[in-house]
């Protein structure tokens, strides 16, 4: 009984075929697994419009030689490959969960839909606690707060920012424009949190990453939730940053603590 053997050139071929074969899987195949990395961090100031009478739309800037401004930092979230997962291993940037525990149960498409929901939700609770701040009157209608003067009017355009974590954020940029004051001091200020309409600011998912983008920006100051302070500063801290990391509980901390750091009594 004669046995079958590869001859020198059909062991390349196979050995060629299994070797890319191993890097599609590795490269292209897809995952049960998403991974989340530091995202793109914006200027509230384009994101965040006021209506004048006659007047269209105008933005507030910074009266200081320094211009300050607020950023919204954001996670990258992806389909994760074999490649991801295998340098997740020693890169403290990524983190790979499983698809489910971060859909919990929805398709991409309805997932998608919440996450554009509570964006919406949230960038109306940002202009309703910024209206109740600055004590000015306004009524909840079907396309959200409106102020009953028509020159208060606020709107969000962050059609690229999903989620509800900028509420912190659109809140401030939102007090720059209707009490004409620059909330900033003058500093490059991140930060992230949910807000509601009374002001009170709350934890999110994914701090580490947005201080790995906000010291990327250049940021000098970070707003962190307080129930994500001590994440925010040990991360703050592994990097070596020079960014100070603050924790706020509310719309009037944060603007407490940023007055702290520019040295203005209260």
């Amino acid at each position: 009984m004669s046995k079958f053997r590869l001859n020198g050139r059909m062991r390349q071929a196979a050995g060629i075929f299994l070797i890319a074969v191993i890097l599609w899987v590795i490269v292209y195949a897809p995952t049960p697994l998403v991974v989340y990395e530091p995202g793109l961090t914006f200027e509230t100031a384009p994101l965040v419009q006021q209506s004048g009478r006659g007047a269209g739309i105008r933005q507030t800037d910074s009266g200081t030689d320094k211009r300050g401004v607020f950023l919204v930092t954001t996670v990258k979230l992806s389909d994760a490959k074999y490649w991801q997962a295998i340098q997740a291993i020693g890169n403290k940037d990524f983190q790979i969960l499983s698809k489910g525990s971060v859909m919990k149960g929805l398709s991409e498409k309805d997932y998608m839909a919440q996450v554009s929901k509570d964006m919406l939700a949230s960038q109306n609770l940002a202009v309703e606690a910024a209206y109740r701040y600055a004590d000015i009157p306004y009524k909840i209608t079907s396309v959200g707060p409106q102020p009953d003067d028509d020159s208060k009017k606020i709107k969000i355009a962050a059609s690229n920012v999903g989620g509800p974590s900028a509420g912190l954020m659109f809140a401030l940029q939102s007090l720059n424009l209707l009490l004409d004051e620059d909330f900033t001091r003058g500093f490059r200020i991140a930060g992230t949190g949910t807000i509601d309409k009374d002001g009170n600011v709350g934890a999110i998912g994914g701090i580490s990453l947005k201080i790995v983008a906000a010291d990327h920006a250049g940021a000098e100051l970070f707003l962190a939730p307080k129930d994500n302070y001590t994440e925010a500063a040990a991360k703050a801290k592994e990097l070596r940053s020079e960014m100070k990391v603050v924790p706020v509980t509310s719309l009037g901390s944060a603007i407490a603590a940023i007055q702290d750091e520019a040295g203005i009594n209260r």
